[in-house]
């Protein structure tokens, strides 16, 4: 009988946060069983289920935890219901950020839900129940919501944030007693599910060396989480903590090419420990790495030590070229032209650029949108656009006012993936703007501004989007390689 069983409601295995609190779980003397259900989603309905019960029968957990984020709120209903028809005196526990910011929902299925950092809460849980404690007992654990028999959700206070991350264990790509479902059956990870189902074949390593972010912008849950804690500082890792997880990458999964550092924003580090990672990270590691930014934190200084310890690709956020959307709406603070200016200095360096851009945004204006097209126009060429739909997630700042607004109706679950977004005459001209010469840009915007209804205009930015999607799109795609 293993202590708990941690599963993953999400499409894929590349899952940091579950990971780490599995390893954490059993480095303080829990059996603790990992289970992705990568391709749940594909058979759920089908009755293909039979082996999932077997399994959970085999191991009977005395919890099962449950990570989701908003997509995946179905997927965890269902699984969780396969629990009960199995096990049915096993407690189930949702925890991820869909649980944080919607406890109330998540509880209505759930017998508890973890609410922000999981592992102090989890580790007390566990210990509990492995002393007898009731379920009422239970319920006094911190950052647990739960239900009462009155049918009112209660949250109880929360611990607090972990300050000295190297307390966790390092990440491994195949922890002990983790298992995969493959839609049939449930194997042991091995090598070759890495490849499969993760992305890029697992040739990509997503590390993270950091928690916490310094900005707060309304349509992400670092914002929530601030508000939640009363504070949400970036918090890091040791630099040995973090060279110790790469050098065990390097060793058990897939060959890795790139090391993804999926932080918020890496250059928002201090110069001494990123000249600290660089040194190390270049006498011991030596593979290209891919690092996020904002532009408040690009500088010469930063780029140059980076790009000598190998980062060949960086990420950076425009969302929008307009101030008033920045500002106002996304609660950013930078400017269009702290973009500009972070963009120029980036593009002196041989990495390939990536920057992201927020689409379909209902509370723009069409200036707002041009503007973004002709910061786009101005920033330096060769650039690759990364572009979202704005998505109003739960928790969000920009959601409430959505709600408030009425954009959106009856608190909408949401399952719409961000990457489709609508192929309007705007939005192609924001695309066309990547690429195109930005004299035509220029020009066509001033035209589009004294006529905004013209047919001719929509025309026109409807074939430029052609030729920069299928011919000048992919010719861009190639110099940000070879630069990189």
């Amino acid at each position: 009988m293993s202590d708990i069983c941690l599963v993953s409601a999400q499409p894929n295995l590349d899952i940091l946060g579950l990971k780490g609190l599995h390893l954490f779980l059993r480095q303080e003397g829990f059996d603790s069983v990992l289970l992705y259900f990568p391709v749940f989603k594909k058979y759920s309905g089908r009755n293909q289920h039979e082996h999932v019960k077997n399994f959970l029968l085999e191991e009977k957990p005395k919890v099962v935890g449950i990570s989701l984020t908003a997509e995946d709120f179905q997927v965890a209903s269902d699984i969780t219901q396969i629990v009960r028809e199995v096990l049915p005196e096993t407690y189930v526990i949702w925890g991820g950020i869909e649980a944080t910011t919607e406890p109330d929902r998540c509880a209505q299925i759930a017998d508890f839900v973890c609410v922000g950092e999981g592992e102090l809460s989890l580790k007390a849980f566990l210990e509990s129940v492995r002393n007898g404690a009731d379920k009422n007992a239970l319920k006094k654990i911190n950052n647990l919501a739960y239900i009462d028999e009155e049918g009112v959700l209660q949250t109880n206070p929360l611990s607090p944030l972990i300050t000295n991350l190297d307390i966790l264990p390092p990440l491994r790509q195949i922890p002990e007693r983790s298992y995969v479902d493959t839609g049939t059956k449930i194997e042991p990870v091995r090598v070759e599910h890495l490849m499969r189902y993760k992305r890029y074949r697992g040739q990509v390593y997503k590390i993270m060396t950091s928690r916490g972010c310094p900005y707060g912008c309304a349509y992400c849950c670092n914002r929530f989480l601030r508000k939640l804690y009363g504070t949400w500082p970036v918090r890091h890792r040791s630099v040995q903590h973090v060279i110790q997880e790469l050098e065990l990458a390097m060793k058990e999964g897939p060959p890795i090419f790139y090391v993804d550092i999926i932080d918020d924003c890496f250059f928002a580090s201090d110069m001494e420990y990123i000249k600290e990672f660089c040194t190390k990270y270049k006498e011991r590691i030596g593979l290209p790495f891919i690092a996020k930014t904002t532009a408040r934190e690009v500088s010469h200084e930063r780029m140059s030590i980076l790009v000598d310890a190998g980062m060949t690709w960086t990420n950076m956020g425009l969302q929008s070229g307009s101030d008033r959307t920045c500002l106002e709406i996304y609660k950013r603070p930078t400017k269009s032209e702290t973009f500009l200016n972070a963009a120029k200095i980036i593009s002196e360096y041989p990495v390939g650029i990536y920057y992201d851009i927020i689409l379909d945004n209902p509370f723009e204006t069409q200036e707002d949108r041009l503007n973004t097209a002709i910061t786009l126009a101005k920033t330096p060429r060769p650039f690759m656009p990364l572009f979202f739909s704005l998505r109003f997630y739960p928790g969000t700042e920009i959601r409430k006012r959505a709600i408030e607004e009425g954009i959106l109706k009856d608190n909408p679950v949401l399952y719409e993936d961000y990457f489709f977004w609508k192929m309007t005459e705007d939005n192609r001209l924001i695309r066309s703007a990547c690429f195109v010469s930005p004299k035509i840009i220029t020009a066509l915007v001033k035209k589009i501004k004294k006529s905004p209804q013209s047919l001719i205009w929509k025309a026109v930015v409807i074939g430029l989007d052609i030729i920069a999607k299928t011919i000048l799109m992919p010719i861009t795609a190639l110099r940000m390689i070879y630069r990189s």
